[in-house]
C-alpha cells in the first residue's frame, strides 16, 4: 500500500515539475515578444526599458523579493511595468497592478500583463482596465503625452501594506521569483517603501 501511494506522489510530482518547467518555457517566450514589441512598433530605446527587475518588498520587519518582467521609462520617469504569463490573464491582472502601485516612489501609471495571445492594459492607480489586446500597449509617444497631464502621486500609506501583501500572495502562488546574479537585475535608484 505504502509502494502505491510512494509511487503515485511521484508522478503526481513529475507531472509538476513538468508543468512548471512548460509554464516557465512559455513565461520566457512571452518576454522576448514584449521585447521584440517595445523596441519594434511601440517606439522604445533599449535604455527606456529595464528587464527582469527585482526589488525588495519591506512589511513588517520582514524584506522579501518581488520582479517585474519589465520597467519602461519615459524622460527618466518610470510609466509602465509589464508582466509576463504563460496564459490566465484576468488573474494576474490584480498582481501587476499591486506592483505598480508598491515598486516605486509613485504609483506606477500604466500595468500591463501579457501571455503569448493577448495584454491587458490597467490603470496602475485605479485598477481600471485601459485596453485590451498588443495595440493597446501605450506607445512612448502616448506615454509622453500622458504624462504631461498627470501627477504621479504615491500610494497611500495606509494602503501600501495590504497592496504589498496582495503582491507577495501572487508571488507565492507563482512560485519562482528570480534572486540574485543570475535570476534578476536590482531595481536600483527607486526607492521600494
Amino acid at each position: 500500500m505504502e509502494d502505491d501511494f510512494v509511487s503515485r506522489e511521484k508522478k503526481i510530482l513529475s507531472i509538476l515539475e513538468q508543468e512548471i518547467e512548460d509554464g516557465e518555457e512559455m513565461t520566457a517566450a512571452v518576454r522576448k515578444i514584449a521585447e521584440q514589441m517595445l523596441l519594434g512598433e511601440k517606439g522604445y530605446l533599449p535604455g527606456d526599458i529595464r528587464k527582469n527587475v527585482v526589488f525588495d518588498v519591506v512589511l513588517g520587519s520582514e524584506t522579501v523579493k518581488s520582479s517585474v518582467d519589465f520597467l519602461i521609462s519615459v524622460d527618466g520617469m518610470i510609466s509602465m511595468v509589464i508582466k509576463c504569463a504563460a496564459g490566465s490573464l484576468n488573474s494576474r491582472e490584480r498582481h501587476v497592478v499591486a506592483a505598480a502601485r508598491v515598486l516605486g516612489d509613485y504609483q506606477i501609471p500604466v500595468a500591463v500583463v501579457m501571455d503569448p495571445m493577448n495584454a491587458v492594459v490597467l490603470d496602475g492607480v485605479t485598477g481600471k482596465m485601459t485596453g485590451e489586446g498588443f495595440e493597446t500597449i501605450p506607445k512612448k509617444d502616448q506615454i509622453r503625452r500622458m504624462l504631461s497631464g498627470i501627477s504621479l502621486v504615491p500610494l497611500p500609506p495606509e494602503k501600501a501594506e495590504r497592496e504589498k501583501r496582495v503582491l507577495l500572495a501572487f508571488d507565492a502562488i507563482r512560485c519562482c521569483i528570480p534572486q540574485g546574479a543570475d535570476g534578476g537585475v536590482p531595481l536600483g535608484g527607486v526607492s521600494k517603501e
